[in-house]
């Protein structure tokens, strides 16, 4: 049976976690995912799915492109305008019925039992990061692409959903310094019977985005801070 990695919701917030995005800054990150870490531990899913009074951890990654920025002010602007971000709708193929026909920006799953020889080393931060890294690459083909390190933005959730009350976010961003149409050739989706869709412009993205209904909730959070990029500008936002 399989098991995922959990915490008692009681062990964050006094029981009261907030909702929507809840950013944390990058000097209080290691001690929030070490807290994560040593609190949590592995339960069967099935139980865990049926127990709001716990917290299934997600690591919940967006994906971004962006060639170099160059020195002149044509460079910068042509830089700018071929900015990207990974858009995926989820299938029936997906397990979570709940979330079928759903558009996402974030890739990621449960952390697993096998995730945790490198969490066995004492240090939350690796221990998350490689149960993104592992759900990436099942997830994603990169071709030949080294994966940069994901950046860890803070915590996502939602209590007003079914499937919120049991899951919570961890949500971080992969920068890949490169141009849209760069991204589109190198990185697909692998697991095309859970999911579909590839990198887009931000001008495509934000078309779509006019229905913000058609998007998860946990996406819609990042989207209106400002993780996809602003509104209006097709550059990424400063603040994630």
């Amino acid at each position: 049976m399989a098991q995922v990695y959990v915490v008692d919701r009681a062990a964050f917030f006094g029981g009261d976690w907030p909702h929507g995005f809840h950013p944390i800054a990058p000097e209080a990150a290691p001690a929030f995912l070490e807290r994560a870490f040593r609190l949590g531990r592995f339960v069967d899913r099935p139980l865990a799915e049926q127990a709001p009074a716990w917290k299934q951890w997600i690591p919940y990654c967006v994906l971004r492109c962006q060639p170099p920025l160059g020195t002149t002010e044509a460079s910068r602007r042509s830089a700018s305008q071929d900015r990207g971000i990974l858009r995926v709708q989820r299938t029936k193929g997906q397990s979570e019925a709940r979330l079928h026909g759903s558009f996402s920006i974030g890739i990621g799953g449960h952390v697993e039992p096998e995730d945790q020889a490198v969490g066995a080393a004492g240090d939350g931060g690796q221990f998350f990061a490689q149960a993104l890294l592992r759900e990436l690459r099942e997830e994603i083909l990169f071709g030949d692409l080294e994966i940069p390190a994901p950046r860890f933005l803070g915590l996502i959730n939602d209590d007003s959903t079914e499937v919120g009350r049991v899951h919570a976010g961890l949500a971080y961003a992969l920068d890949l310094s490169m141009t849209l149409r760069q991204a589109q050739a190198a990185v697909r989706v692998r697991e095309i019977s859970k999911m579909h869709g590839g990198f887009e412009s931000l001008a495509e993205f934000f078309k779509l985005w006019q229905d913000q209904a058609q998007f998860e909730s946990w996406s819609q959070f990042l989207i209106h801070a400002g993780v996809a990029g602003h509104m209006g500008d097709s550059g990424h936002s400063d603040r994630c």
